[in-house]
């Protein structure tokens, strides 16, 4: 397999001659490729002119030379090749990924042309191509599959991942990794030095595997990568709107080298393998910047890792985005508009609690204000915030931070977790005293928050006068609008729901497609259950009221949808599926 990273399409300051009829060449009289880089102002004249000689040196094609040494981004070369070569661009949502096309074009022949097939229509069939002008791979496949072909062009990274998607496995690395098996070490190798694991770790193949799995890791929005070693293989899963899925797995020989290097891009000790881990490191692409958590853990097979990613490049959402109704974005809009006292939020790890309280601050981020931050990690980078990572070997906790903070002359505070009553009287005085607090909790529900600070000893008075908002939620799977099919709602469902019968109700079922990975859902939206502390929940919380009592005084005044009565809701509404909801209902 080719595994230069460079685009092998990109000579064309020297057009190869055709060797077909098939007219894949442009025209004569086009533009020279560092001709239209410069007119786009991509390039300059002197960056071009050392490029030339650099090219004739390293004997390489000038696009080539131009991204290996990131002077242009290979996204615009590949737009600007399009366009000189009157070919199609690859559009991952025109051309979904479809294991269909794996009987089209044999596996051998797509990795071995650096090709991939993406849809037919008649006799035609659509191929994306990282170089359009080989012409030999476009007739060996117009021989091998009996189609005319229409290319279009590709970035490497495209190319690898509709690969994965067509033929279900990883690109990079595997043909190297199958040809030296035998070489290789296994996990009950004793004899392994770790000077030569260090060696294997940095390997070209072993580099590009880890670079792989990443690669694909983002291509389907996984928020969590688990490499886990079985007796005879290896584990690989992502995880995927709160759900495990599987993934093609690395070969059992290569796993100790596979994970060496993960574990020298996260600072860890390679010659620890008995003990857990932690480390991190970031990675990035052309546009996205990923914060990579790893943790390690010895099992009866070997170290398993679990690595988090943190999208740093994500945009914070607005309480519509994140599936608020009207109603309970006001209330939220209304809390932050007083000029100090608490608001929390709560809710099990991973139910985004974080990116709610990061909508609240994106409301309040003025340049007249001094917002800062204590997390741990930090998962949203937002310009004028002040945002501070605890490290907690180092002393610097959420007590210990706060306090430092308060000399800061902060206006708002975020405190990443209320975990001890250290914490939480520091954030209640704060709020006291005129600062506006923001945190979170684990509870069940937006009641048990009042109850939670008063078991930990604030005194029920301070919690009253200071808590604005608590807002408990859960996060379910959306469904995919592509192929979410609405059936009638029937008695059982609307029992479920617990919804009074009516006619001409309906709802939807996921169904799946190759947009959603025949999942169903694509994405998640959240369920809240917003508790605004007005006069009434005041009185109650002074006068010690259990949790129970101040949460069904509020749905009966009703000012509270419960969770469960907004994931109804949300079911209703045709956003997520009544299975979904089960996950709600059966949870609270």
């Amino acid at each position: 397999m080719q595994t230069d990273p460079a685009n092998p399409l990109l000579s064309q300051d020297s057009p190869a001659e055709p060797r077909s009829t098939r007219p894949a060449a442009p025209p004569p009289g086009r533009k020279r490729l560092g001709e239209m880089l410069m007119e786009e102002g991509l390039l300059t004249t002197e960056q071009l002119q050392k490029s030339l000689e650099g090219q004739k040196v390293l004997g390489i094609k000038l696009g080539q030379y131009l991204i290996q040494k990131n002077v242009v981004d290979e996204s615009h070369i590949v737009r600007l090749l399009a366009r000189q070569l009157r070919v199609g661009r690859y559009d991952k949502e025109r051309f979904p990924p479809s294991t269909d096309m794996a009987e089209v074009v044999p596996e051998s022949l797509a990795h071995r042309h650096l090709l991939v097939p993406l849809e037919r229509h008649g006799s035609l069939l659509w191929l994306a191509m990282m170089d359009p002008t080989d012409l030999e791979a476009i007739d060996i496949v117009m021989k091998t599959s009996g189609f005319d072909v229409e290319p279009v062009i590709c970035t490497e990274q495209e190319y690898v991942s509709h690969f994965y998607g067509v033929y279900g496995r990883m690109l990079e690395g595997i043909a190297d990794v199958e040809v030296e098996q035998e070489q290789s070490i296994t996990v009950e190798d004793s004899t392994v030095t770790i000077s030569s694991l260090q060696y294997m770790a940095e390997d070209a193949p072993v580099v590009k595997l880890v670079n792989s799995v990443l690669v694909q890791a983002l291509d389907r929005g996984a928020s969590d990568i688990h490499i886990q070693p079985k007796h005879k293989d290896v584990l690989l899963r992502f995880r995927v709107d709160g759900k495990l899925e599987e993934a093609p797995a690395p070969p059992k020989a290569f796993y100790l080298p596979f994970i060496s290097r993960i574990k020298l891009l996260s600072n860890m000790d390679i010659s620890v393998s008995r003990i857990p881990q932690d480390g991190r490191f970031t990675y990035r692409t052309r546009d996205t910047e990923i914060s990579v958590r790893t943790s390690t853990t010895p099992t009866i097979y070997g170290e398993k890792v679990v690595m988090r990613l943190l999208n740093q490049s994500n945009d914070v959402m607005d309480f519509t985005e994140l599936g608020m109704s009207e109603r309970e974005a006001k209330i939220l809009k209304t809390a932050t508009r007083r000029p100090y006292g608490m608001i929390l939020a709560t809710g099990p790890t991973g139910s985004g609690k974080t990116t709610l309280l990061y909508s609240i601050l994106n409301r309040l981020n003025t340049i007249d204000v001094n917002i800062v931050t204590l997390e741990d990690p930090v998962e949203y980078r937002v310009d004028n915030i002040c945002q501070i990572q605890l490290n907690r070997k180092a002393g610097m906790t959420f007590a210990s931070g706060l306090r430092s903070v308060l000399r800061q002359d902060p206006d708002i505070i975020m405190v990443g977790e209320i975990r001890d009553l250290e914490t939480a009287d520091i954030a209640i005085k704060s709020a006291l005293t005129g600062h506006k607090v923001l945190s979170t909790l684990h509870t069940n529900n937006a009641a048990d928050t009042i109850t939670r600070m008063v078991e930990m000893g604030i005194e029920p008075f301070l919690v009253a006068s200071t808590l604005l908002v608590s807002v408990a939620q859960r996060l379910v799977r959306r469904l995919c609008d592509d192929c979410a099919e609405e059936i009638p709602a029937t008695s059982k469902h609307l029992k479920i729901l617990g919804v009074k019968p009516s006619e001409g109700l309906t709802i939807r079922k996921a169904v799946g497609c190759p947009k959603c990975g025949r999942s169903g859902y694509k994405g998640r939206v959240g369920v809240f259950e917003i508790l605004e502390v007005d006069e009434n929940v005041q009185d109650m919380i002074i006068k010690r009221a259990s949790a129970h009592q101040i949460r069904s005084a509020a749905v009966k005044a009703g000012t509270l949808v419960t969770l469960k009565q907004n994931a109804a809701i949300k079911v209703l509404e045709g956003r997520t599926s009544i299975e979904e909801y089960m996950t709600i209902a059966f949870e609270i």
